[in-house]
């Protein structure tokens, strides 16, 4: 029987499979964290997340995170809302490299994980191995594409950041016309799309700088780009571009538009 892989696929060192050090279940968090991880090795899937991926509890995968730090395999990065609130955190997974090791475990051997020094991998005869590119990066492929893509599993961990970012599930009891979850997903798509570029309005934008700019949107902000697009009274033609171009100026422009919302009160115009 031939497994093919139509959605790409997650490489585990062996060294850390054949592992006597780490438990069934840090190989499990650890695996659901490759599956996640970009071209940089970084992941960014909520403790629930993992916790769903991995068959367990939040609760012990938090345990099981911290487990896998003090191990080494991992770097967690706590990244916070702009109200200074915890929001998902990013992982560096640190297993890929040649001189990785457990503690009390050998570094790789050649043919484990890491190509030897000066060379590529030997493969033993008759057995193809899969290209250097995927041997040196624990995240989805596809076999057949020799560039990096945007998998399912992080276009979700996306969403699932940015809505705990927003407080969905809050907005979401009094925003029931369909115009949160459109935020939602012209945010991820800006995010993680894999132009190096984002054209907002009339300019292009690095796609680093939109993300920062996205994951610093919270609940107030949307709700102030849906008060605006519900204001507009002009034509719109893209929707979509519009949608972007508000959410993108939102942290700038929150504050000026309600110190003229209350002056108009105040004043009456």
């Amino acid at each position: 029987m031939k497994i093919l892989y139509p959605n790409g696929f997650t490489q585990i060192p062996n060294k850390v499979l054949r592992s006597k050090v780490l438990k069934p279940l840090q190989k499990v968090v650890l695996a659901v964290l490759c599956s996640y991880a970009n071209d940089e090795n970084l992941a960014f899937p909520s403790y629930q997340t993992i916790a769903n991926d991995s068959g367990i509890s939040r609760r012990k995968a938090i345990e099981i995170i911290g487990d896998l730090e003090k191990l080494g395999c991992i770097k967690k990065i706590e990244q916070k809302s702009t109200k200074g609130d915890n929001t998902a955190n990013d992982y560096v997974v640190l297993i890929g490299g040649a001189d990785f090791a457990l503690p009390g475990e050998s570094p790789a051997l050649p043919g484990e994980c890491g190509a030897p020094p000066g060379g590529e991998y030997p493969a033993p005869r008759g057995e193809r191995r899969a290209p250097q590119q995927y041997l040196d990066n624990n995240i989805n492929n596809y076999f057949n594409n020799n560039h990096q893509s945007i998998t399912a599993h992080e276009m979700d961990a996306m969403e699932n950041r940015i809505e705990e970012n927003i407080d969905y599930e809050i907005l979401s009891e009094r925003y029931k016309d369909g115009m949160l979850e459109e935020i939602v997903s012209v945010m991820v798509e800006a995010v993680c799309g894999t132009a190096p570029t984002v054209r907002i309005g009339d300019n292009e934008f690095p796609r680093e700088v939109v993300k920062s700019q996205m994951l610093k949107i919270n609940s107030e902000h949307v709700e102030y780009v849906i008060d605006c697009i519900k204001k507009n009274t002009t034509k719109v033609r893209n929707i979509k571009a519009y949608m972007l171009r508000c959410i993108y100026s939102a942290p700038q422009t929150i504050s000026h538009y309600y110190t003229a919302e209350v002056n108009h009160d105040l004043y009456g115009g």
